[in-house]
């Protein structure tokens, strides 16, 4: 088991990427603290991870508050003793990011990142770790009608950076993940408005498909693993070469 022996935290876990990416790290050993707003669905998740093996526990706390991110940490050292990874997932909902709404994204998508890893960075001063911190590609290139949500990511790009300069010393790595279109529940808002919107975005996509939380997931496995422990300050693409060209692009 690639997590064995070791604690994670994972925020915004109750669904989607969060979620995949929890019972992953529960597969593969680690103890994991599945945090989220939705307290039934937190629940649960926590409770699929436990029935497949795993050890998980369900901890809600807001990231736009001090207090309740002091007192999920609290939580994961109290039962579990120590904490070795931190996967900073938590996002506004997709209609909120829509609506351009600068101050909810920015405590939840921004400040909600740094907290968590500053509650992070005091655990593993003695032992490091590794932080993962979900952007997009919002954050690396341009895309039309997103520029709040893409200046919050782009943001976290940016700090994941230099972060991981300041943290090195400590042994802690600092990583993002810049994902492109993955099928998740967000997306349910705008599914229901236009059917066809997974069918008109998956040609900009040269793999022919779009992603799944899995993708995202096994790539936040090999981040928080000492299989990457040489990686530190990186943004990884996941995004079925979608930054990489646009296959649609006439000649």
């Amino acid at each position: 088991m690639r997590l064995k022996g070791k604690t994670a935290i994972v925020t915004g876990a109750a669904r989607g990427i969060g979620k995949a990416t929890a019972l992953r790290f529960a597969q593969e050993g680690a103890k994991v603290v599945i945090d989220d707003l939705n307290a039934e669905r937190g629940e649960a998740a926590a409770a699929e991870a436990r029935q497949d093996g795993g050890e998980a526990a369900f901890f809600q706390a807001d990231v736009t508050s001090g207090e309740q991110v002091g007192a999920l940490f609290d939580f994961a050292l109290e039962r579990y003793g120590q904490l070795d990874i931190l996967v900073n997932n938590a996002v506004c909902g997709t209609e909120q990011v829509l609506a351009h709404e600068w101050e909810i994204q920015s405590e939840v998508i921004l400040r909600g990142v740094y907290r968590c890893s500053m509650a992070a960075v005091e655990a593993m001063q003695d032992s490091g770790g590794s932080i993962v911190n979900i952007a997009s590609v919002n954050g690396i290139f341009g895309l039309q009608g997103l520029h709040i949500y893409s200046a919050m990511k782009g943001g976290v790009v940016a700090f994941t950076r230099s972060l991981a300069v300041e943290q090195g010393k400590h042994g802690i790595r600092v990583n993002a993940i810049c994902p492109g279109t993955v099928q998740t529940e967000i997306w349910k808002p705008m599914l229901e408005r236009n059917p066809a919107i997974w069918d008109e975005i998956v040609r900009f996509y040269p793999l022919g498909r779009l992603g799944e939380p899995d993708d995202i997931a096994n790539c936040a496995l090999f981040l928080a693993s000492d299989e990457s422990s040489f990686a530190t300050g990186a943004a990884f693409v996941i995004d079925g070469g979608l930054t990489a060209g646009n296959a649609e692009f006439p000649v």
